[in-house]
This record gives structure tokens, sequence and C-alpha cells, in this order.
């Protein structure tokens, strides 16, 4: 039977995480770092089907899904946040179908910036990606750390907080973010994760130096009461 490439569909969303969440956690096993991925509602990608169904890409032999793409567009700037194979259904040129099509995506979008995140680790993927004109250009090291760990070892002033909210300052100043490291804004994204629930934003004021500055601070929607990101401050 052969390998179909097809748009995806909501109802194939929860099947294309769990491919996505067992290819993540066989790659990290097999170098030495143990299952990374859980799986969770498909909330963000089916926010961005109903944005721009031109981004997902289900491949599957009969009805069984061997691979899944994902990729999305914010102005200038398009983005391949997915692209996992089943194991024991790579080499079989899966991963090059679904490249093709996510690369009609960026097309269509008109998007001159296109980027992706991988492990460096991944040399299959890295290869695959360089052969279609994606190049490294920077590490980014991933850190976490328990709530409790976290708190034990806080030094010197607190921050207050208060939870993100859908308010004109706030939009502006997440794109002020954006537009720093990105070069452009995601604002629609923020407008969904601020009212979603599936995630918590708050913004962190320091009182001690004037004016307030507020920090996007995302956290792990894997397990929102143990892990926290890194944060972003910005000036008032």
């Amino acid at each position: 039977m052969s390998v179909v490439c097809r748009p995806a569909h909501a109802r194939d969303l929860e099947f294309a995480d769990a491919v996505v969440v067992s290819s993540i956690n066989d790659l990290t096993e097999r170098h030495g770092f143990g299952p990374m991925a859980v799986c969770s509602p498909p909330v963000f990608q089916l926010f961005s089907l109903k944005d721009d169904a031109d981004g997902l890409w289900v491949a599957e032999e009969g009805e069984r899904i061997l691979g899944f793409a994902w990729s999305w567009v914010c102005g200038d700037m398009w983005l391949l946040a997915q692209l996992f194979v089943s194991r024991d259904h790579q080499g079989r040129g899966v991963g090059n179908e679904l490249i093709k099509r996510t690369f009609e995506h960026a097309e269509k979008s008109g998007a001159s910036n296109r980027v992706l995140v991988t492990f460096s680790f991944n040399t299959v993927s890295q290869g695959l990606y360089i052969r279609h004109g994606l190049l490294p250009r920077f590490p980014i090291y991933s850190v976490s750390a328990s709530r409790e760990q976290l708190i034990g070892n806080l030094r010197g002033s607190r921050y207050d907080v208060t939870p993100l909210k859908e308010e004109a300052l706030t939009l502006r100043r997440l794109a002020q973010a954006d537009e720093r490291v990105l070069g452009v804004s995601r604002e629609k994204h923020h407008r969904y994760l601020i009212n979603d629930g599936a995630a918590s934003g708050f913004n962190l004021y320091d009182g001690n130096d004037g004016p307030a500055t507020p920090t996007w601070t995302p956290v792990d929607i894997s397990d929102r009461s143990q892990s926290w990101s890194p944060t972003l401050s910005l000036p008032p």
C-alpha cells in the first residue's frame, strides 16, 4: 500500500501528536537523554489549522498516520514547527514528501525568512534541511528547573506578578519583544494563548527601578506547576 500525503484535518491532530511525541522520545533516548516529550491536547495545532490550513500535512498508509508536518507564518517569517516520521517508516521518502508540501506553503506565503529549530545531534534531519537550503544559524540552549528548586535559589528583591491580559499595552510590549528577537510580531499567537487557558503568561514587575518593567514568562504547558521558562525583559 502506498503512502499518501494530504492536508491535515482536525480529527488527525491527536494521532499526529502521538507520532511526534514517539519520534522525539525515540530520538532523545537513542542519544542518551531519555524521553523529553509528552502527549498533550493539540490545541495550538488546531488554532493553526483554523488560521492557515495550508501549513498542516499528514502522511498516511491505509488509515495509519506515519508522519506529520506543521508550519505557520507571521509577517515575513515562515516557521517549520514540526516535521516527524515514525521511526519504522523512515527511509521511505516520507520526510521528503512532507517537506515538499511545507515548502509549497512557504512559497505561497511569500515569506523571505524561513526558520526551524531542531536538535543538534539529529544529523539526519539537519542533512534533510540543508539539502533544502535551510542552514544552521546559531545554537539555542534549553534550560529548565523545578518550581521548588527555582524558588529555593532566589536572591534579592522579588517581582510583583500579574497575569497577562488581552490589553493594548500588553500586546504592544509582546509585539515589541517579538520584533526585536524575530523581526516580526506574533500578535495573533499571543491573543490566542492569553485566551486559551492551556498556557499561562505573566507580567513581572520590578518595583525598585522606577516604572514597571513587564516580562513575558510563558509556563511550560506540559506541567504548569513545575517548569518555568527564561524571561525576556522589556523597557517601559
